[in-house]
């Protein structure tokens, strides 16, 4: 067995190599919004380093004979990945990797041994990184065409170092363009590289291209496969069409919604407010002549347009950078000033999904409670000096704590420490009040999927909520 953990400087650095730069594996930013909550590692970076590790010792030139692999769970940077081989023969090999001991991918490799490499004239990789194409599933379900086929020599070996050394350069450039295709053209942007199935011949012969047509999709599952074909290789692969970011409410149908000044005894600071269940809150309130101001960790432009889009009809909001696990005080400076009661709206969270089923993490524990119990506390420690007094609090729970998911107790378990801390700090201080809703799944970037969900309108569910806030 051997382990690593991918850095963005090794994301980098298969994206020059490969030209595959989809904002899934390069944009921390975006990609928090994204299916997996954060930066994932591209599915073949993973494959060719496993097989780079397992050819460590191989001396004599070889071939790929077929390529078959199911990534089955996105690789976070930074993530600890282990890799077992289960050798099958001479030259096939099973290779698994695991995150905390949950399947992330499924490869086997056959290989043939060979006297020498034929001689390649691949052109060099471009400099530049090309336009990530954006389609919708109905376009990318009729689409057709081809890829480049190219590489560079020393970009590679200085990635996998064996794989160069051992594989003809025309085969790594096929597999390369394969993560390219379905990342920057097919279905681009949106997308996620499920799988591949792939056949290689000793004759590399034709035009330096991959070339491309969607064999069969499925738009129910947004399921698409491509077969494709390169000189000397033949396959298909399995992608999926990604869920765009979540859009919520605008602010002008927030207002229809949301009665005149029902808001307007109170000064809100809604702790994560740039996306997701805090923005609709943002929106909410301001909409009710509350005075807003939003927070954001990563999130700067995300929070700036959610300000903008409520000032820009008339309402009051501004944002500021804060990290729940980092110093608070300097911060939140400028909240303790206040005209009128403080409301404090909790919805700092991590990444909730992706744990192994059936199988409890202390270390996802150990995460959740940073934020929803530390994190929480020194929060309301932080403003508890503010002039006005922090009177009111909503901190969202959720109805996982009742179902217990197989794959979400450590988060269940960290939101019902987190509901005891709401009941202890009311107690210690009498003037303080905490609604603590166990919220059903509602739709936000949260629990985007695949597959079809049942997922509730976040606006009607948070404004039956914040009134009754309001009212007790």
């Amino acid at each position: 067995m051997t382990q690593r953990a991918f850095s963005p400087e090794d994301q980098l650095a298969f994206a020059k190599l490969s030209g595959d730069y989809n904002p899934l594996h390069m944009d921390p930013v975006l990609a928090r919004r994204l299916l997996f909550g954060g930066q994932v590692v591209h599915g073949l970076h993973a494959l060719l380093w496993g097989l780079d590790h397992y050819l460590k010792a191989q001396a004599q030139p070889l071939e790929l004979r077929t390529v078959k692999a199911n990534f089955q769970a996105g690789i976070g940077l930074g993530q600890t990945v282990d890799c077992r081989y289960n050798k099958q023969d001479e030259h096939q090999v099973e290779i698994e990797l695991k995150i905390d001991r949950k399947p992330a991918a499924w490869i086997q490799i056959a290989l043939n041994a060979v006297r020498q490499h034929p001689a390649d004239n691949l052109p060099a990789t471009p400099q530049k990184p090309q336009k990530c194409r954006e389609r919708s599933l109905e376009e990318t379900l009729a689409a057709s065409g081809s890829v480049s086929l190219y590489f560079d020599k020393e970009c590679a070996a200085g990635l996998f170092p064996h794989l160069t050394r051992t594989l003809p350069p025309v085969q790594l450039a096929a597999l390369l363009a394969t993560t390219r295709l379905v990342g920057m053209e097919c279905p681009g942007l949106h997308s996620v590289y499920s799988g591949l199935d792939l056949t290689f011949v000793s004759d590399p012969g034709g035009a330096p291209k991959l070339n491309y047509h969607i064999a069969a999709g499925n738009q129910r599952l947004a399921l698409v496969l491509i077969d494709v074909d390169a000189p000397g290789m033949k396959g298909q692969i399995k992608s999926f069409f990604r869920p765009k970011p979540r859009e919520q409410a605008a602010f002008t149908e927030v207002c229809r919604k949301v009665e005149s000044g029902e808001f307007s005894a109170q000064r809100a600071l809604i702790i994560g407010g740039s996306r997701g269940l805090g923005e609709v809150t943002a929106k909410i309130l301001a909409a009710g002549g509350a005075e807003v101001i939003i927070t954001y960790y990563h999130g700067q432009q995300d929070a700036q347009r959610v300000v903008e889009e409520i000032v820009s009809h008339g309402a009051g909001a501004d944002c500021i950078p804060l990290n729940v696990l980092g110093p608070l005080q300097e911060p939140l400076r400028s909240v303790a000033n206040l005209s009128k009661p403080l409301y404090l709206y909790y919805f700092a969270s991590p990444f909730i999904f992706g744990a192994a089923r059936g199988r409890f993490s202390s270390q996802r524990f150990s995460t959740f409670s940073e934020y929803y119990v530390t994190g929480f506390l020194r929060t309301v420690e932080a403003l508890a000096a503010a002039p006005a007094g922090l009177q009111k609090i909503f901190y969202p729970s959720s109805t996982a704590i009742e179902q217990v998911p197989l794959d979400m107790g450590e988060y269940a378990a960290a939101k019902i420490a987190g509901e005891i801390l709401c009941d202890f700090l009311q107690k210690a201080n009498p003037g303080l009040t905490i609604h603590k809703p166990r919220l059903p799944r509602i739709a936000t970037d949260q629990t985007a999927s695949l597959l079809p969900a049942d997922n509730q309108d976040p606006l009607g569910v948070l404004l039956s909520n914040l009134r009754y806030l309001r009212q007790i």
